[in-house]
């Protein structure tokens, strides 16, 4: 938690920076003298510094430029391809995995979508800190979030960590060890709640409880997962002779994918009303996007390595999963992109851009 606070506190430091100076740049551009520059930019150590800075910018494009330019989406998935592949190469591997080189390259690709998952929930959290509000953000895909990640932590760390588990399902699965859970599921399935379980408190903190009441209809949908979700551990433990926690997993397997198909609905009817993705992070959209194809790319690959297709007809919650983010997030980029484009801070291009500019006045100058 210390980490986080740190890192969210530079991140937004260094946006404000970027802010000022472009505030500051406009304003003297227009100045009836033309003196584009102030004393500081006037020596070459700092431009030099300059570039750095953009650089860092652009390696920080995931948190800090809300409106998804095309320059800071192909910087921005090109450093986090960087970091997935060296976590890839360091991290323990899957010794079920025959193949040795190809051991490695499923460890990159994983670690690649865990890293994008995992940075996909910063985002919202950086842009509710600096407007100091959560207004644009559905509270009902929020509530929804918390629900399906807390299921898929429990799917994810039994099936992983138990040996119960994993017994059940070799012998359910006529021998096959392979579940389709590596670690990296299980370290993002438990960071996911983490963040959006802040993310959710974030709209109780800034816009207080009542905007935290869900809508009727999405009210009772929680009921009735939370109701579906005990009853069934009480029939494992009355019952176990008819049920046992494998079943109790898949259910909750389920539930994250039920919550999947939904949660994403509030938010695109909230979009929609206000013909506006406008606090509502398109890099959230973005990197879910980057992360459910490569989630699916692996599971399948793996499967045809070890020549057992059971990793996805018995763990179909983590295909699914993959498959149903990919849809909506295609309809999200639509709304942000498309339909309702230009309703956002500026980008990292545009900071670029009033940098080059200044370089050519100096030149002129």
């Amino acid at each position: 938690l210390w980490s986080v606070k740190t890192l969210l506190s530079t991140v937004l430091a260094l946006r404000d920076k970027m802010t000022t100076e472009r505030r500051e740049y406009i304003t003297l551009e227009g100045s009836p003298d033309k003196t584009p520059l102030l004393p500081e930019y006037q020596s070459e150590q700092n431009h030099v510094e300059e570039r750095h800075q953009s650089i860092l910018e652009i390696a920080l494009s995931p948190l800090i430029d809300e409106s998804g330019s095309g320059w800071g989406v192909a910087m921005g998935l090109l450093m986090l391809a960087v970091v997935g592949a060296a976590l890839g190469l360091v991290l323990p591997q899957d010794d079920n995995l025959p193949t040795p080189w190809y051991r490695t390259a499923s460890n990159m690709i994983g670690y690649y979508y865990f890293t994008c998952w995992s940075i996909s929930f910063y985002p919202q959290v950086i842009s509710n800190l600096s407007r100091k509000t959560t207004k644009g953000l559905s509270a009902d895909f929020c509530g929804l979030n918390v629900i399906g990640f807390a299921c898929y932590s429990v799917y994810n760390l039994l099936f992983f960590y138990s040996p119960t588990i994993q017994k059940m399902y070799k012998d359910r699965h006529h021998g096959s060890e392979n579940t389709g859970v590596q670690s990296n599921d299980v370290a993002f399935a438990v960071h996911a709640f983490i963040l959006s379980s802040i993310t959710f408190l974030q709209i109780w903190y800034y816009d207080g409880f009542s905007a935290l009441r869900p809508k009727r209809l999405i009210g009772w949908v929680m009921i009735g997962i939370l109701c579906t979700i005990c009853g069934h551990a009480v029939l494992v433990m009355a019952m176990n002779d008819r049920f046992n926690w494998l079943d109790f997993l898949h259910l909750l397997g389920y539930i994250k994918l039920f919550i999947s198909l939904i949660k994403y609905i509030p938010q695109l009817i909230l979009n929609f009303r206000r013909k506006s993705t406008k606090g509502w992070s398109i890099w959230n959209i973005l990197l879910d996007f980057t992360g459910g194809t490569l989630s699916d790319l692996q599971l399948i690959m793996d499967c045809a390595d070890i020549g057992d297709w059971a990793g996805i007809t018995g763990n179909l919650a983590k295909l699914g999963l993959g498959s149903v983010s990919i849809v909506f997030d295609l309809i999200f980029m639509l709304q942000h992109y498309v339909l309702y484009p230009g309703n956002c801070d500026p980008s990292i291009s545009e900071v670029i851009a009033l940098y080059e500019e200044e370089d050519e006045i100096d030149t002129m100058t």
